[in-house]
C-alpha cells in the first residue's frame, strides 16, 4: 500500500522568501524534481532566490510524466501554473502524484497585485497538509507586508518581474497602480 505524499504550500507576497524556502526544502531531500513555469525564462534552468540560493529546475508547461519517480517535487511560482501557461489542471496533477507517495512543496503568491486571491493557490491551500504564510518587509516603511503592489500598470495580470515592477506593501501603503485606479478596478 502506497502512503499518500504530503503537500506543503508556501504563500505570501513578492519578496517574502518563498523560493528560498522551496530551495531549502528541496536540498533536504535526495531525490527531488524542481519545476518552474515554462514561460518563466528568468534564471535559465534554475530556481534562484534573492538570498543567493539556487537549485537546478525543469521548465514545464505540462506535468512531467517522470514526476512519480521522485520522492519530492518542488513547484515554484504556483500562481502561474494555469492556462495559457500550463496545459492541464495542476491541482489534479499534484493530487495524482501524491497518491503515488510523492511529497510536493509549492510556493506562490496568494493574491495578485489587486489583492484578489489566485484561484489555483486557493485550491492548493485547500488540499495542503500544511500552509506556511510568509510576509515580506514593506518597501515604503519596513513594516510586515502581506501584499504585492505593482509600481506601474502594464495591462497584464500574470507576468514575471522583480523590483522594477513590484513591491511588497503593508496595509497602510498598499495601492493600485495609477492607471488601474483610473479604470476603476481598484478597491475603495
Amino acid at each position: 500500500m502506497t502512503v499518500r505524499g504530503r503537500l506543503v504550500v508556501y504563500v505570501g507576497p513578492m519578496f517574502a522568501g518563498k523560493s528560498a524556502h522551496l530551495i531549502a526544502a528541496a536540498k533536504k531531500q535526495a531525490d527531488v524534481l524542481a519545476l518552474k513555469p515554462g514561460f518563466d525564462t528568468r534564471d535559465g534552468s534554475e530556481l534562484v532566490s534573492r538570498d543567493g540560493s539556487h537549485l537546478a529546475a525543469v521548465s514545464a508547461n505540462v506535468w512531467p510524466a517522470e514526476a512519480h519517480r521522485y520522492s519530492h517535487v518542488v513547484l515554484d511560482e504556483g500562481q502561474f501554473w494555469v492556462s495559457p501557461h500550463y496545459r492541464g489542471d495542476i491541482v489534479q496533477d499534484i493530487q495524482n502524484v501524491r497518491a503515488q507517495g510523492v511529497d510536493v512543496t509549492v510556493g506562490g503568491l496568494d493574491t495578485d497585485y489587486r489583492r484578489i486571491p489566485f484561484d489555483v493557490m486557493e485550491r492548493l491551500r485547500d488540499e495542503a497538509d500544511e500552509v506556511i504564510v510568509l510576509t515580506a518587509r514593506c518597501h515604503v516603511c519596513g513594516a510586515p507586508a502581506a501584499w504585492t503592489a505593482k509600481t506601474h500598470d502594464t495591462g497584464h495580470l500574470l507576468e514575471t518581474g522583480d523590483q522594477e515592477l513590484y513591491e511588497a506593501r503593508c496595509d497602510a501603503h498598499w495601492t493600485l497602480p495609477e492607471a488601474a485606479l483610473k479604470r476603476g478596478s481598484g478597491r475603495g
